[in-house]
């Protein structure tokens, strides 16, 4: 019932701030950007705080084949959000959806153009995504909230990596949303069992890429 009444506020905001066929176009552009990225292969380290977790850093290989398929190799490590953060602008980009052009606002000492997206289907797993758009086009910040992983929001660091990729990624969510400890498995150093999971608070999952080794270049 709480999605459906969101879905309504969402369409009726609609009226309120009205679509913007220049932001469509914008994220028309940048989901054509993503299509276009070749397939890659890099170095990553991944960096987990979440409370009652106790975990080292982990290194691994990331694969990507396309925005939908991408393969990781981490030894005893696995994480909800790689599907998601892989996959989900374009999922919700590829179909028809509402582009609503929001106030402007600073992500880091920069001044980003605002995006709310609303997919159309009303089947689509994503109820809504947010986008924070550089001078650049590139984005520095996205949020989304779903039907069955609660919301995440994830920023996005650049360091001249072709195809505008991330240099770093750090990915939050409410670890009661993403119902821990089904979102991490694997082996972990340390787990407390003896504090409820009922209590909400802030898991945060750092990725940093490097040594991209690009293909069919």
């Amino acid at each position: 019932m709480k999605i459906y009444l969101l879905f309504f506020w969402l369409l009726l905001s609609t009226s309120l701030f009205g679509q913007s066929d220049s932001a469509k176009s914008v994220m028309l552009s940048i989901l054509n950007s993503i299509e276009k990225t070749p397939a890659y292969e890099c170095d990553v380290k991944i960096i987990l705080d979440v409370k009652f977790i106790k975990m080292k850093e982990r290194f691994g290989r990331m694969f990507y084949t396309s925005s939908d398929k991408v393969d990781y190799k981490i030894k005893g490590f696995a994480f909800l959000p790689k599907k998601e953060l892989t996959s989900s602008s374009s999922e919700l980009l590829k179909k028809d959806f509402i582009a609503i052009s929001m106030p402007s606002q600073t992500i880091r000492d920069e001044k980003c153009s605002v995006i709310k997206v609303i997919p159309m289907d009303l089947e689509s797993t994503i109820v809504t995504g947010q986008f924070w758009i550089n001078n650049k086009n590139e984005i520095s910040r996205m949020t989304f909230i779903t039907k069955e992983n609660g919301a995440f929001t994830a920023d996005l660091f650049y360091e001249n990596i072709k195809y505008n990729l991330p240099k770093k990624l750090i990915v939050s969510f409410n670890v009661k949303d993403q119902k821990l400890p089904a979102l991490i498995t694997g082996d972990l150093e340390g787990y407390s069992s003896d504090e409820s999971f009922e209590e909400v608070s802030k898991g945060i999952i750092e990725i940093n890429y490097s040594n991209h080794l690009f293909k069919n270049l």
